[in-house]
């Protein structure tokens, strides 16, 4: 990763005697663009308590809120806490990635070092604070020092108490113990269920259009967190810390110094501009040299023949299993001729490794990641795909590869596999946290990709390590095989919420459409509901530098549609928000090199819009658009491909159906 340029301006130290609760100093910081704002405050309620506030344009949205840890001892942080040290400082820097919605990322905020005391036990620990044009920041650190050598955390007390009356778009949880995928609702604030977990990220909308998305950012060596309301408090969202499995009762252990997680509030005029912030990425950290350059690394499109079932019907002995090799080639063709990178081996019901057990979901105690069931002849299968430039990827339970991690990362180096699905994480808590850096930090030293299933969100941690290719981490199009949850609705909603935390691994490339009315959960060869350019369009709508092509190759061969699918790009050099609202539609552009490649998604409910193409240069374009070729919801898989001469000046006028979508691809002539 190359750094373009680092300044850091005006750094101001403000100190105040620790004494002096009269003279505590509040710290106070803009975005670069003067309209985001957010201050740390000591508020004179009888006992002094750190507060901040959020504000956009002059206006609060959020607080005056508590922030800071609940200790195992001492108690919460940040009552009878006065400010003592306040440092004032400008970033400006550049940095190129590897992959993303971008090549290139501004790095450019206000920050403030702000250190607390606490009177009763001279206690300091510290609070930083960003402001960038596209969202604000906060994190705790806790500092080194004789009255605090261990740093349990029990929970956090940090606190987002909402001004005026926003809507909210989120989806609940039942535990810490969780897939994280869930449908989603969107209701009032004050009408959010009380005492439930709510996922991140939280979007909220004011009257006007002003846009809030609460999440968080480098997730490392702590506790993924969760909102929960309040049953007393309608218009406050409090802060769960994910608990540790073998110590319930605490959340973080560890000696200082120890740091928080980034605590986000992203911030736009409209929802959908939030899709275009890198914010979260700038919160994290390069590589690290010791993993290297990371010139291996390849993003692209992968088969899962998991989600067709091809092999899935039922397990057979090794004396039948000759069809097997022949049917992965089949698969590896179909990848070699369709600019498809990988593919991926699952197994054939049961994993590819030795177990006892025969399920994918509950590994048996003799699993052995380091040993391919012989039968499965999958050194011919590697090698196969090798011999005509298929990277091959490979399905593991993380249980059973967390006991020979190094040892299996070295041998599938030799083995030639370039990646990996790994799965049934379902946990965010420190424990697991700390194992997920440890397999991707191996992985990279293997030159191995990772993709995580059963997973939290992004927290931007793939800028540390680009070879986190993806994570789930939401309710997809897996769910069409015993759920009828994944509708256009759905896609929507996932476009304005998790969508905004990273990319979205979907299990995309249905292209068997069906109806609402005709749909019907199955687990081999699922249909999907939305109209085929709706399924296309996802590849664009959603980021996702390694999306899959789930469907059998059968699917595909001759059919309308699959040349944009084979052509669309995983990786960006830039990205636009056209136009859209909440849980309605939404239209997004995304260009690599000269050509702009733009998706549309509708709900159930049909429109006609008019996507503006103001981002394009002046002179004429040659648009290639993908258009639902009937309105009739009885006929999703009707695709019309037009040809168009388009400007700057003319937006582009389009039908969708219900459940509808459109592509387009824009080159100059």
């Amino acid at each position: 990763m190359t750094s373009i340029g680092v300044m850091l301006l005006a750094w101001l130290t403000l100190t105040t005697p620790s004494s002096s609760r009269a003279e505590s100093v509040p710290a106070a910081i803009r975005s670069p663009d003067g309209r985001n704002a957010i201050d740390l405050r000591t508020a004179s309620d009888g006992a002094d308590q750190v507060r901040y506030t959020i504000k956009r344009d002059g206006r609060t949205l959020i607080g005056p809120s508590p922030l800071g840890p609940v200790l195992s001892v001492g108690g919460q942080l940040g009552e009878n806490s006065p400010i003592i040290d306040v440092q004032l400082g400008n970033v400006d820097e550049s940095f190129m990635l590897h992959w993303g919605k971008t090549t290139t990322v501004t790095n450019r905020c206000s920050f403030a070092l702000v250190t607390l005391s606490t009177d009763d036990s001279d206690l300091q620990w510290q609070v930083e604070l960003r402001a960038y044009d596209d969202g604000l920041a906060f994190r705790y650190r806790l500092l080194p020092q004789e009255r605090l050598r261990e740093c349990d955390i029990r929970d956090e007390a940090t606190q987002f108490d909402f001004v005026g009356e926003p809507q909210a778009f989120f989806n609940t949880l039942d535990s810490f113990t969780t897939s994280h995928e869930s449908l989603y609702e969107h209701k009032p604030l004050a009408e959010i269920p009380a005492n439930k977990l709510l996922e991140m990220p939280l979007l909220l909308t004011w009257p006007g259009g002003t846009a809030a998305a609460i999440t968080e950012a480098r997730v490392r060596h702590f506790a993924g967190m969760y909102l929960q309301r309040p049953v007393d408090q309608p218009a406050r969202l409090g802060c769960r810390l994910s608990p540790l499995p073998s110590r319930p009762e605490m959340s973080v252990v560890g000696q200082a110094p120890y740091e928080s997680p980034w605590r986000v509030v992203l911030l736009a005029d409209r929802a959908g501009k939030l899709l275009e912030s890198n914010l979260l990425l700038c919160l994290n950290d390069p590589p690290p040299p010791a993993l290297g350059d990371f010139s291996w690394l390849r993003p692209g499109k992968t088969s899962f023949h998991w989600w067709y079932g091809a092999f899935e019907d039922d397990y057979q002995p090794a004396a039948a299993r000759h069809a097997f090799l022949e049917r992965h080639k089949q698969y590896i063709d179909f990848c070699a001729a369709n600019n498809i990178a990988y593919h991926a081996v699952s197994g054939d019901g049961r994993a590819w490794y030795p177990q006892s057990s025969a399920s994918y979901a509950t590994p048996s105690p003799d699993a052995d990641v380091r040993r391919a069931r012989p039968e499965l002849e999958l050194p011919k299968i590697i090698d196969y795909a090798r011999e005509r430039g298929v990277g091959i990827r490979l399905w593991v339970h993380w249980k059973p590869l967390s006991e020979h991690l190094e040892e299996a990362f070295a041998l599938y180096q030799t083995w030639g596999v370039q990646g990996l699905m790994v799965d049934f994480l379902d946990r965010d808590d420190q424990e697991m946290n700390e194992f997920t850096e440890r397999m991707l930090e191996s992985a990279a030293r293997h030159h191995l990709h990772i993709q995580i299933h059963g997973s939290p969100k992004y927290s931007g941690e793939q800028r540390t390590f680009p070879n986190l290719l993806n994570r789930e981490g939401v309710m997809n199009l897996e769910y069409v095989k015993w759920s009828d949850g994944v509708t256009p609705d759905h896609n929507v909603n996932v476009a304005y919420t998790r969508a905004l935390a990273g990319p979205v691994d979907y299990h995309l490339g249905g292209f068997r459409s069906v109806s609402r009315a005709e749909f019907t959960p199955r687990d081999r060869a699922p249909v999907v509901m939305g109209t085929r350019c709706h399924n296309l369009a996802l590849y664009v709508v959603y980021e996702n530098p390694m999306p899959m092509v789930a469907d059998d190759p059968s699917a595909y061969e001759g059919q309308p549609g699959f040349d944009f699918l084979a052509e669309v790009p995983t990786t960006w050099d830039e990205t636009r928000f056209l136009i859209g609202e909440p849980g309605e539609y939404v239209v997004m552009a995304r260009r690599q090199g000269n050509a702009w490649y733009l998706g549309g998604i509708t709900n159930w409910t049909p429109r006609e819009i008019d996507v503006p193409l103001e981002f394009l240069s002046a002179g004429e374009f040659e648009a290639t658009l993908y258009a639902d070729g009937s309105l009739d919801e009885s006929l999703p898989n009707s695709l019309s491909k037009q040809q168009r001469v388009v400007t700057a000046a003319t937006p582009l006028h389009i039908a969708l159906a219900p459940g509808g979508g459109f592509v387009a691809v824009i080159r100059a002539q």
